[in-house]
């Protein structure tokens, strides 16, 4: 078998194997993302709402950055979400001012919740 019909099919495994994964994500409920959404309101870290959920597996927060990473702030979320159920599940922060003002999405953390 040559080289790159070996790479071809692999890379139509990976694709297949992706598909399978997404399209068996359950939805999270919105009774689930409203408890999340709630615990997070009460960390002074998170000044806003969740900027986005997508399918509930990949949420998106805003914190005011001050010139640190906030990777370790993701891992808290990620506590949270585990806390609800919610795996697997990855989380984005964003630096919510450079939203706000320049609708500028400043990626400045993030983590990969457990499996």
């Amino acid at each position: 078998m040559n080289k790159r019909l070996m790479i071809l099919i692999l890379i139509i495994l990976s694709i297949g194997v992706t598909y399978y994964i997404e399209v068996n994500k359950k939805e999270v409920s919105m009774e689930t993302r409203a408890k999340v959404e709630a615990e997070l309101a009460q960390d002074p870290t998170f000044p806003a709402r969740p900027v986005w959920w997508e399918k509930g597996h990949l949420l998106g927060v805003g914190v005011i950055f001050e010139g640190q990473n906030h990777d370790g702030d993701a891992r808290r979320v990620c506590q949270i979400l585990d806390k609800h159920g919610v795996r697997p599940a990855t989380v984005q922060v964003f630096d919510v001012l450079k939203i706000q003002n320049d609708d500028d999405w400043v990626q400045v953390g993030a983590a990969v919740c457990s499996r």
